[in-house]
Parts: C-alpha cells; structure tokens; sequence
C-alpha cells in the first residue's frame, strides 16, 4: 500500500466511524467533543497529503530545472539542442506554461512552446525575478504575477554557467500554481467535505476550490469583505508558517452563511513560500 493510500485509508476509517454514530457527543479535555477531534485529525491528515504533494512538486521541479540549466551550460542558451530540450521540458508537466532563456543583459534567446516564442528578442531584465537572478546568479521563485506572452502564472528562474564557471545568463519557467494544486486538491476532495486553498503569504490565492478565486488578492476580494475573522487568519498566515483559525463563511455552494474552520502549512523554494489550507464546516 502506497502512503497516499494509506492516508486515505485512515482518514475514511475515522470518518466511518464518524457517521455510524459510534462516538458519543461528548467533550474532550479543553471542550473539544470527540467529533471535533476525528474531524481535526482527517483535516490534518489530508491537510499533510497536500502539503507533501505540492512540496515534492516543486521539489522536483527544482531538480528538472537544475539538470536543464547544466544542459544549456554545455551545448547553450539556443539553437537546436536547446530548442529541442525545453520542447520536451515544457510539455514534460500539465502546469508548465512555458520556458525561456535569456542573455546576461536579459534578452530573451530561446522559448517554448510556439507560443512564447512572441518573447524571443524582447528584453525583460525589468521582471523582477529575471532581475534578480541576473544579479545576485542565485534561483528564485517568483510571486505570481501576469506573464508577458499572456496569461499568469509563478516562474522559477535558474542561473546558467558554462563548464568553467562562466555566467551565460538565466532559465525560466514558467507554470500554473492553481493546475498544480488542483490535480491534488480535487482527488483528495472526494475523500472528505472539505475545501482546499494555497495562497501567498500576501494573500494572493494560487489555487482555490472556487476556481473564480485563483489569482484573487483575498484582501481586495469583495466576497471577503463582510467576514473580518477570515481575513484575520489570512493577516496570521502572512507570518505564521502553520496555524489553526475560526471563521464564518458561506457553506459550499449555498448563500447560507455557517461557521468555519481552518488549518494550514507551508510548503517552499529558495526563498519563496506558499500557504497551503484545509478549511471545513464546523458541527
């Protein structure tokens, strides 16, 4: 058995458990009933396989991007091996949106796919994480921000060096946080009533449940504004790495408003780090 299934095992036992009514409506020590706890330890549970999928995710995204960089070190930031190689990058993950190269000066040499080639021969060095990658010739991670070929996205943005030490200038891809949270949010919503969120720490939302509000900042979202603890525990999150809040809110797919729950990790790269969320319906 896989540890995702055996995650999900346990959390379908505690919640058979919980609707067979084989727990009694009584109160744990600090005023939690017995329901309360089965339900937090499923929203840690799940909460957990989340954090670890979106983790490993870009975990693995920082090791393609470092073997592609030592790749155009040695055969080059363009020409035919190295359109070659980000063709076959760039369609290697359904959230990569495009890949690009550029010159120490920040010109854009090569792209995929086609279209991002629209890039190729524009300067970009003003883009703040193509700035600072040509300065300090360290990775980054950048805030999602709209991408210049259209659409929006995050892009990581690696260093290229020769083999002997020489800067070529920098790597960039680009990809969708909500297509790569989605694909595992939306599995583990059929487990459980539970939704799911990942967001900045400024409160930008990469991914949402309610796909109306990926890319939202949650601070000038007019569906938050009349719910003030909501937007406390998204103020916590910007300096708290994990955490625990109350709220209110409206009940899945209904104008009804129900209190709330939540809990959340953090998952990171370089110096970059997202929020991810687990929120649920209070009993």
């Amino acid at each position: 058995m896989t540890r995702f299934n055996y995650l999900i095992t346990f959390a379908i036992v505690l919640s058979l458990i919980v609707s067979a009514g084989c727990l009694q409506e009584q109160n744990a020590p600090g005023g939690v009933n017995d329901t309360t706890t089965i339900r937090h330890a499923i929203m840690q549970t799940l909460l957990h396989e989340m954090t670890c999928s979106i983790q490993s995710e870009l975990g693995m995204f920082n090791f393609t991007i470092d073997e592609a960089s030592h790749y155009l070190g040695e055969h080059g930031l363009t020409g035919p091996k190295a359109d070659a190689m980000m063709a076959d990058f760039a369609s290697s993950h359904p959230a990569i949106l495009s890949l690009i190269t550029v010159d120490p000066n920040g010109t854009v040499l090569s792209a995929a796919p086609d279209n991002a080639k629209i890039l190729i021969g524009q300067n970009i060095a003003d883009q703040e994480a193509i700035s600072q990658v040509l300065s300090t010739r360290q990775p980054t991670m950048s805030n999602y921000f709209t991408l210049r070929q259209g659409g929006e996205g995050v892009v990581i943005v690696y260093p290229v060096f020769s083999p002997g030490g020489e800067f070529l200038g920098a790597l960039s891809m680009a990809f969708s946080p909500s297509i790569l949270a989605a694909r595992y949010a939306e599995e583990l919503e059929k487990w459980a009533p539970f939704t799911y969120a990942v967001a900045q720490p400024d409160g930008v939302l990469l991914y949402h449940s309610n796909p109306t509000l990926a890319g939202k900042q949650a601070f000038d979202e007019p569906l938050f504004e009349q719910f003030p603890e909501l937007l406390d525990f998204v103020r916590r999150s910007d300096t708290e790495r994990t955490g625990y809040a109350t709220f209110s809110f409206y009940k899945d797919g209904s104008t009804e408003i129900v209190p709330k729950e939540t809990f959340w990790e953090t998952v990171y790269l370089y110096d970059s780090e997202w929020r991810v969320f687990v929120n649920a319906d209070r009993e």
